[in-house]
């Protein structure tokens, strides 16, 4: 796989967050991936810079009239 000089290399593959396995269940399947998507959001969270942060808190406290 050819990575450019801008992209990084997730620090974590799904095979180390979730080994492979045969069979289960399909509510199996889908608690496995809740996992990984909130471990890789965690992920992105962590790397907000404060100035996103405030941006996001910001825009949040705003009232919508629709």
């Amino acid at each position: 796989m050819n990575i450019k000089k801008s992209q990084k290399q997730p620090e974590d593959t799904i095979e180390k967050l979730a080994p492979f396995e045969w069979g289960g269940t399909t509510p199996q399947w889908e608690e496995t991936a809740t996992q990984i998507v909130n471990h890789l959001k965690e992920q992105l969270k962590s790397k907000e810079s404060p100035e996103e942060k405030q941006k996001k808190i910001e825009y949040g406290t705003q009232r919508q009239y629709w």
